[in-house]
C-alpha cells in the first residue's frame, strides 16, 4: 500500500497535482490535457460512488488492525490506514511528502484537508477494482467523519471494536516488548487512551442514530471476535468474496510477463532499468515493493522487516498480493508488458502466479558467481542502509537462493534465457537485447 514504486495509479497522481495547484489547471486554458485520463478519472469517481465504505474505529490495542486483515481476506475489501498513507507519502520523497515531513518535524498535526486528500485519491485510484473500503482508525473525531461524508462520500457504517482500557493497556505493553514503537510505553498509552475516550462518544452517538454502527465486543480471541465481525457484515448483506472474485484479474490474463531471476547482487535491477528505457516495460520489483511496505511502518511492514533481517524468504501470499495489486492498477492504465523482478523465488510462486495472475511469457536468468554477488552487495551496503546488506545475512540469502530458486530454471527451461552477468553493464545488456529482440511483445 504504498504511494510510490508502481502502487498508485497515475490517475490519483493527477488528482493530487490538481488539488495542490488548481490555478494552473484553469489559467492555461487546457482543461483536458489527456482525454483518456479524464475518462478514467470520471469512471473511477463513478465507481467510488457505488463502492461500500466502512469506517473502522477502536482504541489503541483494540485489535482492529488484525481484524481488518481478516476482513480483507474474507470479503475482498481494500484496507486503508491514514497513518500508513501519510508515512508512505513521506517515504516517497514527493513535494507533498516533504511538506508533511516539515509539519511532523515541528510536532504539528497534519491538516485534515491533507488527510482527506490522501484518502480520496487512494480510494479513487482503487475503486474500479475494489469490493469496498475499510478506513482504519478514521474518523478519530467528529469533524473528520462529517468532512469525509461531505467531500468524499457517505459511509455505509462504522465498525467499532469495544475493548476495556485495562485490556488495551495490557496488549500494548505486551506489544512494546517487540515492537520498538516509541508510543508503546505506559505513560504514552495512558494519554492515547484518554484522547481516544474523549472523542469516541460523540462519534458513536452520531453513527448509532441512523443504524450505521456495528459494535463488536473485542475482548475475546481473534477468531471469536472475527466471527462476530462476519455476522455483522453478513447482516448488512455483505457476502464473502468468492475465490473467482477475489482473484479476478481482468486484463492481466492478456498481459505479457517476463520473469527476471538472479541472485542478490546479480545486477538484475540495473538491467531491468535498461529494459524499461529501451522497450517500455513496466518494472515491478518484489524487493522494492516489500521495502516500501517496510518503510510504511505498518504492522505488516514490521513483520516483513523481521523476516528480511533474518535472511528468510517472505511468505508467498504477501508477495503475490503486492504484485497482483500493482499489476492490476497498471493494466487499468493501458500497460501490457511487465518485468517481474525478483519473482518467482521458488517453484510454487511461479505456479501460483500463472494460475492466479497471468501466464509467463519468458524468463531472464542472470547467472553470477557467489563471490561476485557477495562483493557487490558488501559494496552496496556501505551506502544503501539496507538491513540485509551485511556479510552474515548475504551468506544466508545466497544459500536460500540456491536451494529454492534454482529449480525454477529447470521448470522454465523452454521459456528461459541464461545471461552470463559477470561483465560490464553494457556487455550484459547487449546479451539481454538479443533475447528481447527475438520475441514479439
Amino acid at each position: 500500500m504504498t504511494l510510490h514504486v508502481c502502487l498508485i495509479a497515475e490517475v490519483a497522481e493527477e488528482v493530487i497535482e490538481k488539488d495542490i495547484a488548481p490555478e494552473s489547471s484553469t489559467t492555461t486554458g487546457d482543461k483536458v490535457a489527456n482525454p483518456s485520463h479524464t475518462e478514467k478519472l470520471d469512471a473511477a469517481e463513478e465507481a467510488l460512488k457505488s463502492t461500500k465504505v466502512v469506517f473502522v474505529l477502536g482504541g489503541p490495542g483494540s485489535g482492529k488492525g488484525t481484524q481488518c486483515k481478516k476482513i480483507v481476506e474474507k470479503f475482498g475489501y481494500t484496507h486503508l490506514s491514514t497513518g500508513d498513507l501519510l508515512r508512505a507519502e513521506v517515504a516517497s520523497g514527493s513535494a507533498q511528502g516533504k511538506k508533511l515531513t516539515e509539519i511532523m518535524e515541528k510536532g504539528e498535526l497534519v491538516p485534515l484537508e491533507t488527510v482527506l486528500m490522501l484518502l480520496k485519491d487512494n480510494m479513487i485510484a482503487r475503486a474500479p477494482n475494489s469490493r469496498g473500503f475499510l478506513i482504519d482508525g478514521y474518523p478519530r473525531e467528529m469533524e473528520q467523519g462529517v468532512r469525509f461524508e461531505d467531500e468524499v462520500r457517505e459511509s455505509d457504517f462504522l465498525l467499532y471494536f469495544n475493548v476495556s482500557e485495562e485490556t488495551m493497556t495490557s496488549r500494548l505493553l505486551g506489544r512494546a516488548q517487540t515492537s520498538g514503537r516509541v508510543d508503546d510505553n505506559e505513560e504514552t498509552i495512558k494519554q492515547r487512551l484518554k484522547t481516544f475516550s474523549e472523542n469516541k462518544n460523540a462519534i458513536m452517538e452520531y453513527y448509532s442514530k441512523g443504524n450505521k454502527m456495528e459494535m463488536i465486543t473485542a475482548e475475546k480471541s481473534v477468531d471469536e471476535v472475527f466471527a462476530e465481525v462476519v455476522r455483522a457484515f453478513e447482516g448488512r448483506g455483505i457476502t464473502a468474496a468468492s475465490k473467482q472474485k477475489e482473484k479476478s484479474t481482468g486484463g492481466l490474463k492478456d498481459a505479457k510477463v517476463l520473469f527476471v531471476i538472479g541472485g542478490p547482487g546479480s545486477g538484475k535491477g540495473t538491467q531491468c532499468a535498461k529494459i524499461v528505457e529501451k522497450y517500455g516495460f513496466c518494472h515491478l520489483s518484489s524487493g522494492d515493493l516489500l521495502r516500501a511496505e517496510v518503510q510504511s511502518e505498518s504492522d505488516r511492514g514490521k513483520r516483513l522487516n523481521e523476516i528480511m533481517e533474518k535472511g528468510e524468504l517472505v511468505p508467498l501470499d504477501e508477495v503475490l498480493a503486492l504484485l497482483r495489486d500493482a499489476m492490476e492498477k497498471k493494466v487499468s492504465e493501458g500497460v501490457k508488458c511487465f518485468l517481474i523482478d525478483g519473482y518467482p523465488r521458488e517453484l510454487e510462486q511461479g505456479e501460483r502466479f500463472e494460475k492466479e495472475v497471468a501466464g509467463c511469457t519468458g524468463v531472464l536468468y542472470f547467472e553470477v558467481s557467489d563471490d561476485t554477488m557477495t562483493q557487490r552487495l558488501l559494496e552496496r551496503g556501505k551506502t544503501s542502509g539496507r538491513v540485509d546488506d551485511n556479510e552474515e545475512t548475504i551468506k544466508k540469502r545466497l544459500e536460500t537462493f540456491h536451494n529454492q530458486t534454482k529449480p525454477l530454471i529447470d521448470h522454465y527451461k523452454d521459456k528461459s534465457n541464461i545471461i552470463k552477468a559477470e561483465g560490464t553493464v553494457d556487455e550484459i545488456f547487449t546479451e539481454v537485447q538479443k533475447y528481447m529482440d527475438s520475441k514479439k511483445w
